[in-house]
Parts: structure tokens; sequence; C-alpha cells
């Protein structure tokens, strides 16, 4: 039984304990990548509509021909960098230069179609191609021309871009854009995972075929290239930001 006069020392002895334990967890928790609070979680989707829609982004889509981007919440975002011609997805990172999945390169044989937000094609031919499987599932091609000012090329996203469950744009074979949420970063790699609190309709399985398409993060209102798709469920890849994988990317693309 403790004793009266023992009670002010114990209260003592449990303010420094307490005192202790929440500077070991301050100090873990700056150690760990930042959840979303409730509120933050509302405010980064807030481009999202009230009700769910399903982000199909065309209304019609011809390869080499006139096409119509949907006038749904997807329009928000500039995605003519992406070229959906052939199931060897390509993206622009700059003016001359495409991303594809090493595994799923595309052929000079088979050209590259970009189209504006008019729905005009540009269309591109591939030229040499740098394989970067030191570094990941990555495969830079030089284009035989430049791109016009009407087509999106995306800046690479950074390790300073990277926290614990921010929000995902996907896209897949189907031309559809999807809502994930970055898990975890594995050194070059990027996992991502599904948000429950997201309708299920803006959830993607990643099958075959959807191997190369990318993946976004929204920055500064603005698409940056988190990944290309390598394996599928939520999706997983290289992670664009990381130093070595960085450095590869951007020697491929020197003169």
């Amino acid at each position: 039984m403790v004793g009266k006069s023992q009670i002010p020392q114990m209260k003592g002895v449990s303010r420094i304990i307490a005192f202790a334990l929440a500077v070991m967890l301050s100090s873990c928790a700056s150690q760990r990548p930042v959840v979303p609070s409730g509120a933050d979680r509302a405010k980064d989707l807030s481009f999202l509509p009230v009700r769910a829609v399903k982000g199909e982004l065309f209304r019609y889509y011809q390869p080499n021909g006139k096409s119509k981007w949907k006038g749904n919440w997807t329009s928000q975002f500039d995605l003519t960098g992406v070229a959906w011609n052939d199931a060897r997805t390509a993206t622009a990172i700059s003016r001359n230069h495409v991303v594809m999945a090493a595994h799923f390169i595309r052929p000079s044989t088979v050209p590259v179609v970009f189209h504006d937000r008019d729905g005009n094609p540009h269309e591109r031919i591939i030229g040499s191609v740098t394989r970067l499987d030191k570094v990941g599932d990555v495969a830079v091609a030089r284009l035989n021309l430049p791109l016009p000012d009407g087509i999106a090329h995306y800046p690479l996203a950074t390790e300073s871009d990277v926290t614990h469950e921010r929000v995902v744009l996907v896209t897949d074979k189907e031309k559809q854009l999807s809502v994930h949420r970055l898990g975890r970063v594995e050194g070059r790699r990027a996992v991502l995972g599904y948000d429950p609190k997201i309708d299920r309709r803006y959830w993607r399985n990643l099958v075959v075929g959807d191997s190369g398409n990318p993946s976004f993060i929204i920055k500064n209102g603005r698409l940056a290239l988190l990944s290309t798709h390598t394996t599928g469920g939520p999706g997983t890849g290289p992670f664009y930001g990381d130093p070595e994988v960085r450095a590869a990317v951007l020697a491929a693309c020197a003169p």
C-alpha cells in the first residue's frame, strides 16, 4: 500500500516518464512518413465530384485520328503527354523523350501518337532506346521530332514528394484515371495501395497489359511522374524520385 508521503514523489516520477515518452514519440514520428489527417484527406481529394464517377478519359478515342476528351473530373489534369495508341504505353518526360516499361517496349515500327486538348493527333517515331535495367523496369526513348507546345511532358517526382498515403493518379490500358494512395517506397520502387475511404469506383486492379502506364502525384496543381507500372493490383513500379533512377533517366536524356 502506498503512503500519502510517497504520492507527490510518484507524481514527479510520472511526469518525467511522460515527458520522456513524448520526446521519444516525437523523435520517432519525425522519421516516419506523414499520414494525412481526416481534414487533409478531404482536402487532397477535393478534385473529386460529390457523386462518384468513373475516370474515363475519352468520350471517343481514335488511335491515329481525331479524338474527344471527356469533360468529367479527369479534365482537370493534362494527360496529353501519354500515348495510348498502342498497348505499350509511352509517357513524355521532355519534348524529345518518353519513358516506357523496359519489359514492354514499343518498337520503332509503331508510331507514338499523342492527342492535344482539342483531340488532334500528333505522331512521332521512336529512335534510340536506352534500357535502364540496372535501376529498374525503365526504358527511355528519344523521339524523331520534338513535341509541340500542346502536348504535356512531365517532371519527375522527387524524394521530398514522398509522403505516406499521398494521393496517386493511376492510368491504365483502358484509358481511365483511378485514385490510389502511395503505400510506401522501397528503395527504387514505389508501392501503391487502395484507400478504403475512397469509393471503389475510383480504384483500378491493374492487370496484364497495364505495364508501362504512368502514375502521377499532384504537385502545385500539376502532374509529376511518380512511377510506371510493373506489377498488378493497386500498382508497383520504379520510383522516379529515387536518386539512382532519376540520375539514370536524366543521363539517358542527355544529348
